[in-house]
């Protein structure tokens, strides 16, 4: 998340007010391509999903590469990825893409006003996009485990949509990576960190809302498995706001403190030590499923 330009838009309280409001400061989104995932590995399936108010959101459904494609071997899990406020798919698809190897499917969507999805972002409008796609991997493939994975803004809706959806669907874990429960904390703390902008912190809570946020309700997570990672060293969303999700969190959970991590970074550190950790976790989490 680049809150370089939060910054700069909170101290435009009055024309924010009168012109883009408030759901704006959060998201950056981009309709252009950065990268083809075919340079890369697998090529994913385009998907077209109904949301609300028309709008229809695009996915990439990337699946597991098989050791004999002649004899293909069902998934050990969908993952369905919650991505970061800038940008788009083609540039966060590569955080998860190594696991295609490790026998897991992964999702991957734009939010409305992100790539090829339509509409324009909001708080509420982000979580029914993510409510829209696991609701389509459920009906889709409803024998697979969904494991949900949130990174950054990301991690924040995709715990409100899970908050919002639980008992609908049986989801396996859910796993968020450098991220916050509540809009308006995390737009005081980055005001917080200058002296230039320290007085300015209350205009994050007069901008920003937390009405579709997880907050406290993140407790009704439990009893699904939740995962919470966070580099020690992230300068972006503090350490201390990823702290905040488990100890309001209810068991089973797990908090990773990423020895050196920055912002997101945990899988391309240590010599993929974390990826390793990660495929364990899942392994404990699914076979408890069975």
């Amino acid at each position: 998340m680049d809150y370089s330009i939060i910054i700069k838009r909170l101290l435009l309280l009055p024309l924010l007010f009168l012109s883009v409001g408030c759901s704006s400061l959060m998201y950056f989104p981009s309709k252009e391509k950065f990268f083809d995932p075919a340079k890369v590995g697998p090529v994913p399936e385009d998907v077209y999903i109904n949301s609300t108010d028309d709008v229809k959101i695009h996915a990439w459904y990337f699946k597991a590469v098989q050791e004999n494609p002649k004899k293909p071997v069902p998934p050990k899990a969908i993952l369905v990825f919650f991505h970061g406020n800038a940008q788009n798919i083609t540039t966060h698809f590569a955080t998860l893409n190594w696991i295609l190897k490790e026998g897991y499917d992964y999702v991957i969507f734009d939010y409305r006003g992100y790539g090829e999805s339509t509409g324009d972002p909001s708080p509420k409008g982000t979580v029914e996009d993510g409510k829209a796609v696991i609701r389509w991997v459920e009906k889709k493939h409803s024998q697979t485990p969904i494991v949900i994975f949130g990174q950054s803004l990301g991690g924040a809706i995709s715990l409100k949509t899970v908050i919002e959806l639980r008992g609908e669907i049986p989801f396996a874990a859910v796993v968020v990576d450098s991220t916050f429960l509540s809009y308006e904390r995390v737009g005081a703390d980055v005001l917080s960190r200058s002296w230039v902008t320290w007085i300015f912190q209350p205009l994050a809570y007069l901008l920003l809302s937390d009405s579709w946020a997880p907050g406290k309700d993140v407790a009704k997570i439990s009893p699904i498995p939740l995962l919470i990672m966070h580099g020690r060293d992230d300068e972006t969303v503090s350490l201390k706001l990823g702290k905040d999700i488990f100890d309001k969190a209810k068991e089973p959970k797990e908090f990773w403190e990423i020895p050196n991590g920055a912002h997101t970074d945990a899988f391309w550190r240590h010599d993929g030590k974390y990826r390793g950790d990660f495929l364990e976790y899942l392994d404990k989490v699914l076979s408890r499923k069975k």
